[in-house]
């Protein structure tokens, strides 16, 4: 009897700890685990850091990088944009003068040989004292003086050129007749434009600078790199010169990357050597011969070499 007291006693106490806790709520060694979790430390080591403090210059090479990148695009539409108006006011003034593209005073005879910068103080383009014959940027100059075209139009955002204020003291582009000397060309000034003046040989071909020139006719880019790219420049590099060799002789005003071309039907491409145009030859340079990859290529500033032929100046100097 004692021993069935002690199971019956065992029993209620058994059911009453049941009562309390039932097995669906009782914890469980699993439960007590999901409820703690076990924690995790975690260090760096020196080891770590030495990776880390490696890998963070690169990580700002590439962000500057792309930031570059992203201003470079910018820059480089809104040059675009600047020749596209150009050759906006070119078509402009074609219009107005029998199809005629911007030029002065002119020589003609065996040799012509085009200046830039002259006759700027001058209020008459077409007067004694105006530019001398042949000057190439007098002829672009005509622009500012008969279209409404801003002089920021004439200043790449990529170059070191600004807007010409023409002297300040509400002076305008009727007080000039040019930019003022290489100085003013320098530093007001970022494009190259078609020499319009052609000797006898070249205006037996055909060549007239106007409105019925080909639409694959270069008339306008960023400037003449000239002799800037030193021992390799414009003046070396041919059809077949390495990538490396033609940066040199593209234009400064996109660190050699390329320079954007305005051709006469007036739409604008960005062209990574300067091998465009009719005859794919050089647009800084006078063709050389009938095929235009003579190995000696003639100095830059001279004539067209027939009616195909682009020569865009001034040089960068």
């Amino acid at each position: 009897m004692q021993r069935l007291s002690m199971h019956l006693a065992a029993a209620r106490r058994r059911a009453l700890v049941a009562s309390r806790h039932p097995r669906w709520c009782r914890p469980s060694s699993s439960s007590r685990d999901f409820r703690r979790p076990r924690r995790l430390r975690f260090a760096f080591t020196i080891a770590d850091l030495l990776v880390i403090l490696a890998l963070l210059p690169l990580g700002m090479m590439v962000v500057l990088s792309c930031a570059r990148n992203r201003g470079e695009g910018s820059e480089r539409v809104k040059c675009a944009s600047n020749l596209r108006q150009i050759g906006q006011a070119i078509l402009l003034y074609a219009n107005e003068n029998k199809g005629a593209y911007p030029r002065t005073f002119a020589t003609s005879g065996p040799t012509v040989t085009p200046v830039w910068g002259t006759g700027a103080a001058s209020t008459q383009p077409f007067g004694e004292t105006g530019p001398q014959p042949n000057d190439v940027t007098a002829a672009l100059f005509l622009l500012l003086r008969t279209q409404d075209i801003a002089a920021e139009v004439f200043t790449c955002p990529n170059s070191n050129a600004t807007a010409w204020d023409f002297g300040g003291g509400g002076k305008s582009a009727l007080n000039w007749s040019n930019w003022d000397g290489r100085d003013g060309i320098k530093q007001h000034l970022s494009y190259s434009y078609q020499n319009p003046y052609a000797d006898e040989a070249s205006v037996a071909t055909g060549f007239r600078l106007n409105s019925s020139m080909s639409a694959e006719f270069a008339i306008a880019a960023d400037m003449n790199p000239g002799l800037a790219g030193g021992a390799i420049n414009v003046l070396t590099i041919t059809t077949t010169s390495s990538a490396r060799d033609m940066k040199s002789a593209n234009s400064r005003n996109h660190d050699g990357d390329g320079q954007n071309v305005l051709y006469s039907d007036g739409h604008v491409e960005f062209q990574q050597n300067p091998f465009v145009g009719v005859k794919r030859d050089n647009i800084f340079t006078r063709r050389a011969d009938s095929t235009g990859f003579a190995s000696a290529p003639p100095p830059i500033g001279q004539s067209p070499y027939d009616a195909d032929d682009s020569v865009l100046l001034p040089p960068e100097e």
